[in-house]
């Protein structure tokens, strides 16, 4: 992805979008904090009062290749984060869980999906071939955005919660 980068929202407003910093932890962490407690369940499983300082290094520091990430900048001010979408391969397979959190007041504005589009543009460079989520049923806001994608999925129910895994392989067939 060449930067910076644009993504126009459904409703005119245009985001900038950029690979994550090491130096954005303090961001994501202020993400988080503002984020509402049904987005923090949904997307960590359950509460999470903060993200911790380590957990925001290890997500903001990526090597761009094995672990990606996308954030999208509040376009009032390009210091906060307002969505992330990230990857993270698994050991040398071609397969990698994704994540994604946007803040509530961007929700339902075509941000994760514009996100996740440009997230495996980024994928398949890398040699990523499959990317899975473990998705909360009652998220059908995200389960909806995977299905939206238009990519072979497959879904089975682990742990209490649906994994989906979406195939990236330009041979898949829907």
């Amino acid at each position: 992805m060449r930067e910076p980068a644009v993504l126009a929202l459904r409703d005119g407003v245009c985001v900038p979008v950029r690979r994550i910093r090491a130096e954005d932890a303090a961001a994501l962490q202020r993400l988080v904090g503002r984020s509402s407690a049904r987005s923090i369940e949904l997307r960590f499983f359950g509460p999470l009062k903060e993200l911790s300082d380590e957990m925001a290094e290890r997500f903001a520091d990526v090597d761009g290749k094995d672990r990606y990430a996308l954030v999208a900048l509040d376009p009032d001010d390009e210091s906060e984060i307002v969505g992330v979408v990230r990857y993270e391969r698994e050991g040398d397979t071609e397969g990698a869980e994704y994540a994604a959190l946007i803040e509530d007041r961007f929700q339902g504005r075509g941000l994760g999906v514009g996100l996740t589009r440009r997230l495996i543009e980024a994928a398949r460079q890398n040699g990523i071939g499959r990317l899975h989520a473990l998705v909360m049923r009652e998220n059908v806001v995200m389960l909806g955005l995977l299905r939206s994608l238009g990519l072979p999925e497959h879904e089975h129910w682990q742990d209490g919660a649906e994994h989906v895994e979406i195939d990236l392989r330009p041979d898949a067939v829907a």
